[in-house]
């Protein structure tokens, strides 16, 4: 009898863990955004890296010409995120301070599809 309802109360919790993971993910992936990765490439983005994705000197921002897809789309996680991670060896301190603020102002983007249209609009 014990047995049993050990196995019953272990199943009900591993159904109520999976059931919020669930949750969360499908809630990750309904998120809408109010503007494309290109709008808010160029409202909010050219002014520092360059309207070719070039970089500038002057203020110290990367180029986006010569990344892959894959590292665009982990640097721009690292960012978002808060800098959880080392990622391309850059410095993100100032764009890690400057997201919310960015987010606050409706440029907020999925980083998947950044990383699409920075790679795909500016690769040489």
């Amino acid at each position: 009898m014990i047995k049993r309802l050990t196995t019953i109360s272990i199943a009900t919790l591993v159904a109520i863990a999976l059931t919020a993971c669930s949750t969360e993910k499908k809630e990750a992936e309904t998120k809408t955004y109010k503007m494309s990765a290109e709008e808010v490439y160029k409202a909010s983005c050219t002014k520092c890296h360059g309207a070719h994705g070039e970089g500038k000197t002057e203020k110290k921002t990367p180029r986006f010409d010569d990344k892959t897809a894959a590292e665009l789309e982990y640097a721009l996680f690292d960012i978002k995120k808060g800098g959880i991670t080392f990622t391309t060896g850059t410095d993100h301190e100032i764009m890690e301070h400057n997201m919310q603020k960015l987010i606050d102002q409706g440029y907020d983007y999925d980083i998947k599809s950044m990383a699409q249209y920075i790679h795909s609009t500016f690769k040489k």
